[in-house]
């Protein structure tokens, strides 16, 4: 079955998407990522994947397809968004002319150029929600647009990955199109905030992260606990389980401004709020004053232990915090497998 079915993933990141693909027989023919802490992870985790270290606007199709025996059966992976933020303001819908403004942008327009290329049968998109409302929805409108121009049936869905089994409230926005002439569909939900006749409850992030509270610290296992302010200690005593800074009870030395979410606490019986990479601090821990550690979003991310992120621990953050949970792409990837298998 490992021969059977293939797949490139472009923006791997620290390569959440591929894991899940591979758990579901898939052969993951080549990485794409322009990061070298990125590169360092999946040559200390992924050594027999081929993977390329360079902006995909440099990379040809005739290189991707160069690592491709045969067919393409999947080419997956959500460009970054860092450029998009500024969409709003362009008075241009046309994604030509916006990417002229702002040169990240362009990464949708070479993916899309790339799949009509290389013409693979299923093509994934991973991005978050924000793509939704950017350019009041006609950015997201011209990203379908571009995949249905190159000859796929496309569309979206917001989907909560909690919904698939993830310990995590993670809104993500996923395009999925093919081109074999089949109406795109989703995979239904397995999971939901109550369990009923069809659905199990949601996981809990206890479940996953629990034996690690009394740990040692492990650098070489990414379990270091942040260093953290007497002052901010003593503001993470007062945040109740699940709870927020109660910003109206606090004392004169520890106000501030701005507390965002570092300043939240998880929940034993919920799943986690959303690992973001966020000034180098997930939210905190249940019962403990502190954040969480790299190990602990990892586990909440669904990574399996065996992962080790490479960089500094605001590089690995950023790694774990910006992956597909391998839950969910397993899931996908299941989907997909038994999609292609009814168009043989």
């Amino acid at each position: 079955m490992s021969d059977q079915f293939n797949v490139v993933d472009l923006f791997c990141g620290a390569g959440g998407l591929h894991i899940g693909f591979e758990r579901q027989g898939f052969t993951t023919k080549l990485c794409i990522d322009n990061n070298l802490q990125v590169e360092k992870t999946h040559k200390l985790n992924f050594p027999h994947i081929p993977f390329i270290n360079r902006d995909i606007a440099l990379i040809s199709s005739e290189e991707i397809a160069s690592f491709i025996d045969g067919d393409l059966d999947v080419m997956a992976g959500g460009p970054p968004c860092q450029g998009f933020s500024t969409i709003g303001k362009r008075s241009s819908s046309d994604p030509e002319k916006r990417a002229a403004h702002d040169p990240r942008n362009e990464l949708v327009i070479t993916y899309a150029k790339l799949i009509s290329d290389l013409k693979p049968k299923f093509i994934v998109m991973e991005n978050v929600k924000g793509i939704l409302t950017m350019d009041k929805g006609a950015y997201l409108q011209n990203v379908l647009s571009l995949l249905r121009d190159a000859g796929y049936n496309v569309d979206y869905k917001l989907i909560n990955m909690a919904d698939y089994g993830v310990p995590q409230i993670r809104q993500r926005v996923i395009i999925l199109g093919n081109a074999l002439g089949l109406p795109v569909k989703f995979p239904e939900p397995t999971h939901s905030e109550t369990a009923n006749l069809i659905t199990q409850k949601w996981n809990n992030c206890w479940n996953v992260i629990h034996d690690l509270a009394d740990l040692p610290e492990n650098p070489d296992f990414n379990h270091v606990a942040l260093k953290h302010t007497e002052k901010n200690i003593e503001r993470y005593k007062l945040i109740p389980e699940g709870g927020r800074l109660p910003e109206d009870k606090l004392s004169e030395e520890l106000y501030r401004k701005n507390f965002g979410n570092t300043y939240k606490r998880l929940h034993r019986d919920k799943p986690s709020l959303t690992m973001v990479p966020g000034n180098d601090a997930f939210p905190i821990h249940p019962i403990l004053h502190r954040s969480l550690t790299i190990r602990e979003a990892a586990r909440i991310q669904t990574f399996p232990d065996k992962m080790i992120f490479a960089g500094n621990r605001r590089q690995q953050g950023h790694q774990v915090g910006n992956a597909v949970p391998p839950k969910f792409s397993e899931v996908l990837a299941a989907f997909i497998k038994n999609e292609l298998l009814k168009a043989k």
